[in-house]
């Protein structure tokens, strides 16, 4: 057992740092925001005025779509209980982590788009925090992944 932990503890380190390095391509975006509003001063988008609203409406319902498939993708890619080996069971838990990640920064991404698009740094900066917080609230967690994985606690 407890070699099937150090392998867990070594997917989770795995996992959370390439979680984090998501994370913290993410909160680059405000830095092109920013350098875009400066250097393109003032800037009312590449579209200009001329962005219909349903692209607006597209974008965001993207978004809100993405936010509400996470819990699902990771619930259709964890199953219901751990299957194979626990090499099996540590890749499984990768792939999902880096999967939902993904899933979570892309309404920061549609988010830019639709600055870049219209210049609206209000929209952006919206979808930006929800990107991050649907990153906090997904951020891999090694308890979990313990529990999940039938593993006792350290310590207990």
């Amino acid at each position: 057992m407890a070699e099937a932990s150090v392998g867990l503890e070594t997917a989770y380190r795995n996992a959370a740092i390439t979680c984090g390095a998501i994370l913290v391509s993410t909160l680059l975006y405000p830095v092109a925001v920013a350098i875009v509003t400066i250097y393109q001063a003032p800037f009312e988008g590449f579209a200009g005025q001329t962005l219909p609203t349903t692209v607006r409406i597209a974008l965001w319902g993207a978004a809100a779509f993405v936010a509400g498939l996470i819990g699902l993708v990771r619930r259709a890619l964890l199953g219901r209980s751990p299957a194979g080996d626990e090499a099996a069971q540590a890749r499984r838990l990768v792939s999902t982590s880096l999967t939902v990640a993904a899933l979570a920064e892309l309404p920061a991404v549609l988010g830019l788009v639709l600055f870049m698009l219209s210049g609206m740094r209000a929209d952006f900066y919206a979808l930006f925090v929800l990107s991050l917080a649907l990153q906090t609230i997904y951020f891999p967690r090694l308890e979990g992944w313990r529990q999940w994985a039938g593993e006792p606690a350290l310590g207990c």
